[in-house]
């Protein structure tokens, strides 16, 4: 067989039925998960529990860390989507006259917060987290990168009133924080919660000049 025809399908190609069956595999790592470690899992397991055939599943993903990367960006666009949707009704909000309530450092934690908790309450995450960044796959590459663009979209909506030489690298020491602090917290080598006062530290230090408190009650 040529190695072109051993490639991927394009997701941009995929009918509404591949769709949802390329779903339902992210869907049973995204399951399977909290049980098994992302090293542990194997392609053959996730066909099985998703109901799709394993030939199938190898035509959608080049391999099982292309499915991972897939499963990480799903389980990961579900908050920032939820984030996306909570920044639009604040501006609309704030389009209307309404007076900000709360600046971009508060709205950056508030969002990191969240992120922090669904690892603590999933930490298998945290693995897979670590094991995508480091795979060599140039499909979960691209996965990943896509993911990055929907995260420095959300973020930069959580910043729209800092400046752009802040915000910028405002995001990459927050981003390698996290990303650190997730690695060094699933080996071990750090405590969940100075995972998190890591992190307010240096969101704090890099955007506390552009918060703006939240006005006190009548």
């Amino acid at each position: 067989m040529a190695k072109e025809e051993t490639l991927p399908q394009p997701v941009s190609t995929m009918t509404s039925a591949q769709l949802a069956r390329r779903r339902r595999l992210t869907d049973a790592v995204i399951e399977m998960i909290d049980q098994v470690p992302p090293e542990q899992l194997q392609m053959r397991d996730v066909a099985e529990r998703s109901g799709v055939a394993l030939g199938t599943a190898y035509r959608y993903f080049s391999s099982k860390d292309h499915l991972l990367a897939a499963a990480w960006a799903d389980w990961q666009r579900r908050l920032t989507d939820r984030v996306r949707g909570e920044v639009s009704r604040d501006q609309a909000r704030v389009s209307t006259g309404a007076a900000p309530t709360q600046g971009a450092c508060t709205r950056v934690l508030a969002f990191l917060h969240r992120e922090l908790r669904a690892f603590q309450r999933h930490p298998n995450f945290a693995r897979l987290v670590a094991h995508v960044e480091s795979c060599s796959d140039p499909f979960a590459s691209e996965e990943l990168a896509g993911l990055a663009n929907d995260n420095q979209a959300v973020m930069a909506a959580l910043m729209e009133d800092v400046p752009a030489e802040v915000a910028r690298p405002a995001m990459t020491a927050i981003n390698a924080t996290l990303a650190s602090g997730l690695v060094s917290w699933t080996a071990g080598r750090l405590t969940f919660p100075d995972l998190v006062r890591q992190l307010e530290d240096v969101t704090r230090l890099v955007l506390g000049p552009y918060d703006t408190p939240t006005p006190a009650g009548p």
